[in-house]
């Protein structure tokens, strides 16, 4: 008997606890991307969570998902090592929101997706933009924000709760019409078809995986021959290149150009002449995100690039060229080509050219013309950097060729002409853009300026983020005077990345706005390319004690591309930050995806385009980014160069200088009156801030309100004492309570004042008070 009911008691204990589950209790799943930029170096420590996704469903698209309302998990096997498996144990009762999806007036109903994102700031949550940086359990419409199908899972607090059993009429998940059906207590799987239809599972552990749009797969043409791979690039970049209509592609143009020499290739069966044909045509958009790229160690592509550029750029006459750029003489790029280097013994030196030298004409065409001839070192279609893209051929020609160039000598009046021949005349090599630093980023601090430094948005990403905040940390702790952030040569990547650094630039209550520009998608059903949906959310510093709100100048130069640019723009679009620099950017305007060719080549083309918001006007596409501060192309700042200095940064310190200025920050707004600490170092509130204002001129004069007078006079700045000189002023008496006679009294004085982040700090010498503090309205 004793061991009978034992037995029965095991018996029901199983029955207890099979009732009890008869719902999820944890979630597995794959994780996966056909996406060329699904891999180590784009998703770095990358993280899974369920999140609250009752605003999804709602339509509420301007905000993220708190860090309470997150479930995280776990990769039982890692990405990129393995399946990319997951599990999350699901909680008894989950954070988040609740949806009233039946209209009882009870909002009981908790609805989550999946995500799996990188988490670049490295918190134990998915922090703002890596909420959506990733692959998620549903697909949205991207031009509406609206989930198109898709695993969501639900938990319904009673067991009274309704969700959408289908669609209705209109298409759409979660309108009026879509039938219901009740959601079991606890946790359930929804599963959303294509075909307007919900599955609930109460498995005790379903698997949802992440899913991607079917056109989000990086094409892939490898397999194909060359012929079969080139028409198949063509016709896929007929409808998906990003900027067809804007610069005007005629396709078949394009294939009965190229198609030829591929056609050759194909019949020798050679590598190389096939990559030179691909890379041509992609040099012929001028579009920087557009280039054919092969391994290293391809050697029959190597060689035929190698013998490309030598037949035809193999020889030259022993000088250098600088295009000369000086905005402030009116001289634009291309206007001017002097010879920056002459080699010992070479034709150049044998005909007089010297440092200096001015060249007119190259075979009897204008230098300009002549120059604008030649093939792009690298693809832009900025305008302005064609020509530096270009001048290093400008001296470059077939061996034995013979070429007149007609110059002009420094102090000479008359132009010559001389003929030479291209030989073995290397010109030695020299600096001719300052040292940059080998470490993926770099900060120092030089005379209260804090440096930071980094080279791309796409590789050691936590590292970057690390550093940034280490220099911030500094920054912080010694109140540096200004930050200058050196993006010369910085060649873009990840958007997400230089949407988080750009962040620390901001506070929570004076955020970044997200999205600054549109971006534009093919989309299947419609045929075109399309906006999609403008969200309206904003971001700040991850880490709220680093923001930095301080003078902030960037530094840029013809490498800064793509991701460097959007950074650089986003923040001058602002007003955050003074760009400084000697030529504009590269004009990287829009998102990539990559198609594997033949051969291990792999071509890259400029999938989604941006322009500025409500426009149809390319936001960098050929234009880049303009610096606010031009520093000079000059024979004296190529010598400064050489000399080891650094005139671009020299003028960053120019800038700072500016901005941190006292007068600038007095002069910027008007100062209200919000708090007093007195004698005993008591706080004190004003209450009515708006009656005690004053606002400093530039010309040195001031107005002020002390509650009910006003006072006009002079004011004078001198290191850190200011002196406010009264001038005309009404004599009411004004009501009690009144601090207008003390104001007026102690502000028309001399004091030392001080700032602290916006506010403005008078260290005063009274027997009332010590301090005030001023703040600029909202």
């Amino acid at each position: 008997m004793r061991r009978k009911k034992i037995l029965s008691c095991a018996a029901l204990f199983v029955a207890s606890t099979a009732a009890a589950h008869a719902e999820p209790i944890s979630i597995e799943g794959v994780v996966s991307s056909e996406s060329f930029i699904f891999q180590p170096q784009y998703w770095p420590n990358p993280s899974v969570a369920l999140l609250d996704a009752t605003d999804i469903v709602a339509g509420r698209f301007d905000r993220f998902v708190a860090a309470d309302n997150q479930v995280l998990g776990r990769f039982v096997d890692p990405l990129f090592t393995g399946e990319g498996r997951y599990r999350i144990d699901l909680p008894i009762l989950p954070p988040g929101g609740r949806l009233d999806l039946n209209g009882d007036g009870s909002a009981g109903l908790g609805i989550f997706a999946l995500v799996s994102a990188p988490n670049l700031s490295s918190d134990s949550y998915l922090e703002q933009l890596e909420q959506y940086g990733g692959l998620l359990s549903i697909l949205l419409d991207q031009r509406t924000g609206a989930i198109e199908t898709g695993t969501l899972l639900l938990f319904s607090e009673d067991g009274a709760e309704s969700f959408a059993a289908g669609w209705g009429d209109d298409g759409t998940w979660f309108s009026e019409d879509d039938p219901q059906q009740v959601v079991p207590q606890g946790w359930s799987v929804a599963r959303l078809d294509d075909e307007g239809s919900v599955t609930l599972e109460t498995d005790p552990r379903p698997e949802i995986h992440t899913i991607e749009a079917a056109d989000a797969a990086s094409p892939d043409f490898s397999d194909l021959g060359y012929i079969e791979a080139f028409d198949a690039l063509v016709d896929h970049l007929r409808t998906r290149y990003a900027y067809s209509d804007f610069r005007g592609i005629d396709w078949d143009a394009v294939s009965s150009t190229y198609r030829p020499d591929v056609e050759a290739a194909a019949a020798a069966d050679d590598a190389g002449d096939f990559y030179l044909a691909l890379n041509d045509m992609a040099l012929s958009f001028e579009d920087t995100h557009t280039s054919a790229s092969a391994g290293f160690l391809n050697a029959a592509i190597n060689s035929g690039k190698q013998d490309a550029e030598l037949s035809r750029f193999g020889a030259r006459i022993g000088a250098e060229a600088l295009v000369v750029s000086n905005p402030d003489a009116g001289i634009l790029p291309g206007d001017m080509i002097l010879v920056s280097r002459v080699a010992e013994g070479s034709p150049a030196a044998d005909s007089g050219w010297t440092e200096g030298t001015e060249i007119l004409e190259v075979n009897g065409t204008p230098v300009s013309e002549y120059l604008s001839s030649l093939p792009l070192i690298e693809a832009t279609g900025v305008a302005e950097l064609q020509p530096y893209l270009r001048a290093p051929r400008l001296f470059s020609f077939p061996d034995g060729a013979d070429v007149s160039f007609t110059f002009r000598n420094p102090g000479d009046q008359d132009a010559q002409t001389v003929q030479m021949t291209a030989g073995d005349y290397m010109v030695p090599f020299e600096l001719s853009e300052p040292e940059r630093s080998s470490m993926p980023i770099d900060f120092s601090s030089v005379g209260g300026v804090a440096i930071v430094s980094w080279r791309n948005f796409s590789d050691h990403m936590l590292s970057k983020i690390a550093v940034l905040e280490e220099a911030l940390q500094i920054e912080a702790e010694t109140g540096s005077t200004g930050m200058i952030l050196d993006l010369r040569g910085n060649g873009g990547g990840l958007v997400e990345l230089y949407q988080v650094m750009a962040s620390y630039f901001f506070e929570e209550d004076d955020p970044m706005p997200e999205q600054l520009f549109d971006v534009w998608e093919y989309d299947t059903d419609a045929g075109e390319f399309v906006t999609l949906l403008a969200i309206d959310r904003t971001l700040h510093s991850p880490r709220p004690s680093l923001a930095f709100t301080g003078p902030l100048v960037i530094l840029i130069d013809q490498g800064c591309a793509s991701s460097c640019e959007y950074f650089t723009q986003h923040l001058q679009h602002l007003g955050r930050a003074v760009v400084v620099g000697q030529h504009a950017s590269l004009g990287a305007g829009g998102f990539i995806d990559r198609i594997a060719m033949p051969e291990g080549i792999t071509f890259q083309y400029t999938a989604a385009r941006t322009t500025f918001l409500d426009t149809i006007e390319p936001n960098l596409e050929a234009a880049g980014v303009v610096p606010d501060v031009r520093v000079p192309v000059t024979l004296e700042t190529l010598a400064a160069i050489r000399n080891g200095e650094d005139p671009v940064m020299d003028a960053a310190f120019d800038v700072i200088a500016e901005l941190s200025d006292p007068r600038l920050k007095l002069t910027s707004n008007p100062w209200r009156w919000t708090m007093a600490a007195t004698a005993d170092l008591e706080e004190v509130e004003i209450d009515t801030p708006e009656r005690y204002k004053v606002t400093y001129s530039e010309d040195g004069s001031y107005t002020m309100l002390a509650d009910c007078n006003r006072i006009t006079g002079d004011w004078t700045l001198e290191d850190s004492m200011l002196t406010m000189t009264p001038g005309p002023a009404t004599l009411a008496l004004c009501p009690e309570p009144s601090r207008g006679e003390a104001f007026a009294r102690i502000m028309t004085s001399s004091n030392v004042i001080d700032f602290n982040g916006e506010d403005l700090f008078i260290v005063v010498d009274s027997d009332e008070y010590r301090v005030f503090q001023l703040e600029r309205p909202q």
